[in-house]
């Protein structure tokens, strides 16, 4: 089934590597958001010593599940950075290669934007049928700026059961730390994306139920969630989906002010 456990695995191995070298690897929990009809949706990893990740998958009970039930000690430490950079697109760094567990291989993409290395969308592939899944993942959010702060980058769209990352583009954000608000305005492939909500300053976390997808002139409304990353929230990213029993699109964003 979407070789869960592999993907469970990975994300403990990704979310752990965040934190840095040495001692033993922190716990991680994880926690479902959304869930569509088909199955697909959202849910939010935080490790014992503070990272965050957001992963859209299909399947996405079983694999919050699976990853709650796993034990981190038992995987490998797999980061973003172990994979070679094979491309780049605008500000996109694009590295690929494949990874193995329990004796099944599956092709991972990592996009990081080139102005920040506090933050990365992960991409997983899948059967062919199914989404992939998605991950974004970064350091530890402390110590918050005031005022507000446009934060800008790569923005990642994929249609209904394509191959992430899909069409490569950029978004702009805007957050405001002391009316604790978002707005944020990104393209690419010509979806364009659009939505604002309430910022949650204590735990650099962010969400809209009032997503706007475009592609020419057929709208969509749709969720996405964010984090802030690092010393100062120096960068951002997040996932998103329409709305729908099976959403026409899936993206993420990375990006940094």
């Amino acid at each position: 089934m979407i070789k869960k456990i592999v993907v469970a695995s990975f994300i403990l191995s990704t979310l752990s590597a965040c934190g840095g070298g040495g001692g033993s690897q922190p716990t991680v929990q994880f926690s479902t958001l959304s869930v569509l009809s088909n199955g697909d949706g959202i849910a939010r990893g935080v490790t014992s010593s503070g990272e965050e990740a957001l992963i859209y998958s299909p399947l996405i009970v079983d694999v919050v599940s699976s990853a709650n039930s796993a034990s981190s000690s038992d995987i490998a430490n797999v980061s973003a950075s172990d994979f070679p950079v094979t491309s780049v697109n605008g500000n996109a760094r694009i590295r690929t290669g494949t990874m193995t567990s329990d004796g099944i291989t599956i092709n991972v993409t990592a996009v990081e934007n080139i102005g920040t290395t506090d933050a990365a969308v992960v991409f997983l592939g899948t059967e062919a049928g199914y989404n992939d899944v998605i991950m974004v993942t970064g350091s530890t959010y402390s110590n918050p700026p005031t005022g507000s702060h446009t934060y800008s980058g790569t923005q990642m769209t994929t249609s209904s059961n394509g191959s992430a990352p899909g069409a490569i583009g950029s978004f702009s954000m805007t957050a405001d730390f002391g009316q604790e608000t978002f707005s944020y305005n990104g393209s690419s492939g010509g979806i364009s994306v659009s939505g604002s909500g309430v910022l949650d300053t204590a735990n650099g976390r962010y969400a809209t139920s009032g997503l706007s997808v475009n592609n020419g002139s057929t709208n969509y409304s749709g969720t996405m969630h964010g984090l802030l990353h690092g010393n100062g929230a120096q960068a951002t990213s997040g996932v998103f989906h329409t709305s729908g029993s099976s959403p026409a699109y899936t993206g993420s964003f990375v990006g940094s002010r």
